[in-house]
């Protein structure tokens, strides 16, 4: 097991379609990320991800574990991740997402976080560490939010429901942390 080892990159931001991005309200983009002396993914690998479901399923990931027991999501890293369910009687907003997406598994144990690969590949990171790599991947995902158009709010109640809840869950688990 390698000690340490914990990188995500936010390589390029866009949305899926520069003449709708009023109401494109899924940020999509390339990342590289790599756990011990894995990559795990890189830029060539996919047209885009949608990094906005990834940053608020890593900030999920600060407060508990991702395994394939009990998930904080369906992929770490979604292809797709804009149908967004959020009833009355739920936690946290669901996001939907198809099979192509990359995913690790992730505990935490006394200040560690334990990394697991889809490769079976296992590192250590200290979890101030890896509160930093998921807290400035947030920031440049939000960032890109707010240098970008405003978003238009859908009319229709879920819709409307399950976007506003993504960002009532972004901004409560981002202001719980500090860098």
């Amino acid at each position: 097991m390698t000690s340490n080892k914990f990188k995500i990159e936010l390589l390029k931001t866009n949305w899926i379609s520069e003449e709708d991005t009023q109401t494109d309200l899924c940020a999509h983009g390339q990342m590289r990320v790599n756990i011990g002396n894995e990559i795990v993914v890189d830029q060539s690998e996919n047209d885009g991800w949608t990094i906005s479901a990834t940053a608020l399923l890593l900030l999920r990931t600060l407060e508990r574990n991702h395994t394939k027991e009990n998930p904080v999501g369906d992929q770490l890293i979604p292809c797709c991740g804009h149908f967004l369910v959020f009833d009355n009687d739920m936690e946290e907003v669901y996001i939907g997402s198809c099979p192509s997406g990359i995913d690790w598994e992730l505990t935490h144990d006394n200040g560690t976080v334990t990394l697991k690969t889809e490769s079976g590949n296992e590192t250590k990171v200290d979890f101030k560490d890896y509160k930093s790599q998921v807290l400035d991947f947030v920031d440049q995902v939000e960032e890109f939010y707010k240098n970008s158009p405003e978003k238009e709010i859908p009319k229709d109640e879920f819709d409307r429901k399950g976007y506003l809840q993504f960002w009532k869950e972004w901004n409560e688990k981002r202001s719980k942390w500090k860098k």
